[in-house]
């Protein structure tokens, strides 16, 4: 080959590798609509259902990457309109490329959600960073089938996939592919006979946890596919409220759900009892003691963004501001894939502009969490179900979780009260129904809200804490449903199964090759204002479906205190007596069983040793704590000073001293909102003499902080900074040792603070002693 044809030829090369997007394919995604009707509390979006929701949907593209470099997107346009242009013309709410940047050889998705149904083709380009350009022309024909539900083993070398036929007909799934490869496959009904196409993969290596990959799937003529995260297939069973985390990991909580951030103490306390937190952050990046800490299972970006939405009256109209900070969560999200690309982000979404807000946010994040609290709206429960179906829709693939009601808002005005259609908490049966109601509906994980109580605007808000029946109910059916674990974690629902009895609600949860779950709800029951009646239903029997993979061999009622043996004769379950609602597990090979509850039982031995552990932990704390507030007390307490609040307020917690004899020992200060907010926290004005100018002090406290770390700052009289620290500690406070060395003799300011906008709180004691090293500190953390 001459020296010049060389130089061609890799020119060539060069070049093609420069073009390096490539697209495998694209097509019109509408919503999947549910027959439910929805309503609006507030009064300006009253008619948003009925009037203005238009269900819409996605352009959804595939793109391989064939070049040598990663692809980076600089620019959206449809029909050559910029997309930031015709989102503040309202019809685009939301796009990205997912993964971005795209890494050479990968396949990734772009999805562009649209206000308004497709009604005409239309062509999507995108321009990169290095130059390139993809274009892309879809119709407003859909694809009549979708891959519903991607569900991971733990070992995160397990896949399985459900694919639905929309269109109830007969079609033909010929092949799958794993980033545009195709892979091998167990494919348990690709003639779709029951609606449904299940899909089992093995792969030979695992999964990188956290990376995204695109799973399509041929079918017919045509291909469909999605790009999610993976995940270990970990079922979070959580609750809100303070951080007492031996509480709840002795309720079978593995999870916890926090409006602030975890403190580093926070984290280790989780992982350390098997628990995995969501911290909800804000618009601040993860901090460094977040990023890959096993204590924190994912990012929450905001509350309820949908809630949030309704909020922006002077910028949007009332009836177009769902999806207001859709963009902005996004821009988020993308700040954390690059700092922790190995957690999930989370998203919780409330009832505003129902049903649009599931299918706008319900893609946007890796896991979206539905909530849903009835009583309190004075709705009737059934509305979990389909609140939960609904959002299930919005977000398939990807895994969602649901935060149900245990909660009850207790006026203190008697007319608020007589005005209330539920004037009670749930009841026990309540708090299950919604569990398995959730379950039925598709919801791969639970949070509880809320554990703790508190006082609000009108009232009291009281939370499980005051409800020991309620607690002990949710224990039980956590304690259950994390026996059959690795099943939900895979779990596609369908109403495949039947009963002949009318009031009992039943829906099968394909699990993969070998079994699957059948949630029974009893809907025979009557809710009034101080009680709800549920009429136990007698000699319940499932009919199971003919599905072609699964021909079960044995069926167990799924308990607390085990997997119950129940009747089963050819396809029907003998499940006899229903009161409330019950799981039951129906399995190929009787042994799944015996190692689904060896599993569990392994995990509980687990849990109590770090429980003790735990506990252990916390005593040595403690004994330190004490022994240094007792020497202080007792030998340094004419050292003390006493601090003023900013923007807090006076409380009176465990664990707090109060050498003075104060009605409020400690300050407390906390916002949720996201937005800007003053400092909050407190200060001390002390005096240095001469003679300790120069010499080593050491500052004892008791604070600690959800939200930022509390920052402790000593200024001299000349404005000099003497000791600048942050503090991470549980909001409950502990005991803190401060050391810094006063520059010269005069009046100094110490304050603790959290600064900065974002959801945040703390507490810290009025008093602080200030104690020259030179009499002989206690000591102390």
């Amino acid at each position: 080959m001459s020296r010049c044809f060389a130089t061609l030829a890799a020119a060539g090369c060069a070049a093609w590798a420069h073009a390096a997007p490539a697209l495998q394919f694209a097509y019109w995604e509408p919503d999947r609509g549910t027959p439910y009707s929805w309503f609006e509390g507030a009064k300006d979006i009253q008619s948003f259902f009925s009037e203005d929701y238009r269900a819409a949907g996605f352009i959804k593209a595939y793109v391989r990457n064939e070049g040598d470099r990663p692809l980076k997107p600089s620019e959206f346009r449809l029909n050559g309109t910029p997309l930031p242009e015709l989102r503040e013309q309202y019809s685009v709410v939301w796009w990205r490329l997912l993964p971005s940047p795209l890494p050479p050889g990968a396949v990734g998705e772009i999805a562009v959600r649209l206000r308004e149904p497709l009604t005409e083709a239309a062509t999507l380009s995108v321009a990169f960073e290095g130059g390139e350009t993809l274009e892309a022309s879809v119709t407003p024909e859909p694809p009549s089938v979708r891959i519903e539900t991607v569900g991971f083993t733990e070992t995160m070398d397990g896949v399985f996939l459900v694919v639905e036929a929309l269109d109830r007909k007969p079609h033909q799934l010929r092949r799958v592919l794993l980033d545009g490869q195709p892979v091998e496959a167990k494919l348990l009904d690709p003639s779709f006979s029951q609606g449904v196409s299940p899909i089992q993969l093995q792969l030979p290596q695992p999964l990188a946890e956290g990376s995204y990959h695109t799973y399509s799937v041929e079918v017919d003529d045509r291909q469909v596919a999605c790009s999610v995260r993976t995940y270990d297939g970990w079922v979070p069973l959580g609750t809100y409220g303070y951080g007492d985390f031996e509480e709840f990991a002795r309720n079978g909580c593995n999870g916890h759900n926090n409006f602030g951030r975890f403190t580093k103490g926070d984290l280790d306390s989780q992982a350390t009892l098997r628990m995995r937190g969501v911290n909800i952050i804000g618009d601040a990046p993860p901090a460094e003691h977040m990023i890959g800490h096993p204590g924190l299972w994912a990012y929450c970006l905001m509350d309820e963004p949908d809630c949030q939405d309704y909020f922006h009256a002077d910028e949007w109209p009332a009836d177009k501001r769902i999806g207001y900070h859709a963009m902005e969560l996004e821009r988020r999200c993308q700040v954390c894939r690059d700092l922790d690309p190995g957690k999930p982000i989370f998203l919780t979404v409330n009832l505003t502009y129902k049903p649009a807000n599931y299918y706008i946010y319900g893609q946007l994040a890796d896991v979206t969490n539905p909530d849903c609290y009835p009583l309190v709206i004075g709705q009737d429960l059934r509305m979990v179900r389909e609140c939960v179906e609904t959002a299930r829709y919005g977000t398939g693939p990807r895994p969602m979780t649901f935060t149900f009601e245990t909660y009850y808002l207790e006026p203190t005005d008697p007319a608020a009260l007589e005005k209330k259609r539920f004037a009670r908490p749930p009841t026990a049966e309540e708090l299950r129904l919604s569990i398995h109601y959730a379950l039925g509906a598709g919801a791969r994980g639970l949070y509880n809200y809320i554990h703790c109580t508190e006082k609000w605007n009108e009232g009291v808000a009281h939370g499980t804490r005051d409800y020991p029946d309620l607690w002990r109910e949710m224990g039980r059916c956590y304690r259950a449903i994390d026996a059959v674990a690795p099943l939900v974690a895979l779990a596609h629902p369908t109403s495949l199964a039947t009963s002949s009895d009318e009031k009992v609600w039943v829906r099968t949860l394909l699990t993969g090759p070998e079994a699957a779950l059948i949630v029974c709800c009893n809907e025979d029951y009557t809710q009034e204002k101080t009680a709800c009646r549920v009429r136990p239903r007698e000699g319940v029997v499932v009919e199971l479906p003919e599905l072609p993979w699964l021909k079960p061999n044995g069926a167990w009622r799924v308990a607390e205190a085990g997997l119950e043996p129940l009747r089963l004769e050819g396809s029907r379950v003998e499940l006899g007596r229903l009161e409330a609602a019950e799981l039951v597990l129906v399995a190929n090979d009787p042994r799944l069983a015996e190692t689904l509850w060896s599993r569990h039982a392994e995990l509980e031995r687990d849990r109590a040793e770090a429980l003790l552990l735990e506990w252990r932990r916390r005593q040595d704390l403690d004994a330190r704590t004490s022994h240094a507030t007792r020497r202080l007390l007792g030998e340094f307490a004419d050292r003390v000073a006493m601090g003023t609040g900013v923007s807090a307020y006076g409380v009176s917690p465990d664990g707090f001293w109060n050498p003075a004899g104060e009605q409020y020992p400690a300050f407390e200060f906390g916002q949720n909102e996201a937005g800007d907010a003053p400092d909050q926290g407190a200060e001390w004005k002390l005096t240095v003499p001469p003679e300790q100018a120069g010499k080593p002090h050491s500052i004892y406290a008791i604070c600690g902080s959800w939200g930022e770390p509390g920052e402790w700052r000593l200024t001299a009289p000349g404005g000099t900074e003497a000791l600048r620290e942050e503090v991470s500690r549980p909001m409950s406070g502990e005991l803190v040792r401060l050391r810094a060395t006063p520059p010269e003799a005069g009046e100094y300011t110490l304050t603790f603070l959290v600064k900065g906008p974002g959801p945040k709180g703390g507490r810290v004691s009025h008093a602080v002693f200030v104690i020259p090293d030179e009499l002989g500190p206690p000591g102390g953390p």
